[in-house]
């Protein structure tokens, strides 16, 4: 089984588990207990980022370990303020199977376990991007040039904050995108959100929407 068809992000698997230093309230032993808890869809918005300090630590691991896995970390997120939520999301050319993607959660898990950022208890989500995703840095922008997205801005370019269209181009600055035949030059800076869209064609397939 492989890359799942729809306009959510494909399957994803969440850990869950409790520093190695620590038990969880109740447990008799100071053991490093993990559950598999759901294989399911996720979106790829989420909480406010915890410090870029442990995240930066963190990608720096997972992208070269992943990388041993034939795969690519597409994107990473610390989330909560409580039970930290660490979201992983990781891709390859082809699409990532769900074996393979399950395979990715226990190595990170592992290493996650090993590098101990976290006081209390934590929650690893690893998914593979979907046919609809969010875009959340410049190399989104620029893997996604030519297809379809939806755009929403903080302020008006030209004239509007809601910006449905082809991507044209995308750098370190922002990206353009085709609207109704105009260029829209919109900066990262500028951008509340950004996704990629399909719409289904009359027989149930995704189509890539051209403009």
């Amino acid at each position: 089984m492989c890359y799942k068809v729809g306009a959510q992000p494909a399957f994803f698997i969440v850990e869950t588990g409790w520093p190695a230093h620590s038990a969880a309230p109740g447990a008799r032993h100071a053991s490093t207990p993990k559950r598999l808890v759901a294989l399911s869809s996720v979106t790829a918005g989420g909480s406010e980022p915890g410090p870029m300090s442990i995240e930066k630590q963190l990608g720096d691991l997972f992208e070269q370990h992943l990388a041993g896995q034939g795969l690519e970390l597409d994107y990473l997120q610390v989330a909560g303020r409580g039970p930290r939520i660490v979201r992983v999301i990781v891709d390859r050319d082809g699409g990532v199977g769900v074996d393979q993607l399950a395979a990715a959660s226990r190595s990170l898990s592992r290493q996650l376990d090993r590098l101990d950022p976290f006081e209390g208890s934590y929650s690893l989500e690893v998914s593979s991007p979907g046919l609809e995703r969010a875009l959340h840095l410049p190399r989104h922008f620029h893997k996604s040039i030519g297809r379809d997205v939806v755009i929403k801005t903080d302020v008006d370019v030209a004239g509007h904050r809601h910006h449905r269209g082809v991507l044209e181009a995308a750098d370190s600055d922002g990206c353009s995108v085709r609207v109704d035949g105009e260029s829209r030059l919109i900066g990262y800076g500028q951008i509340r959100s950004a996704r990629t869209r399909f719409e289904w064609n009359r027989q149930g397939r995704a189509t890539r929407k051209s403009g």
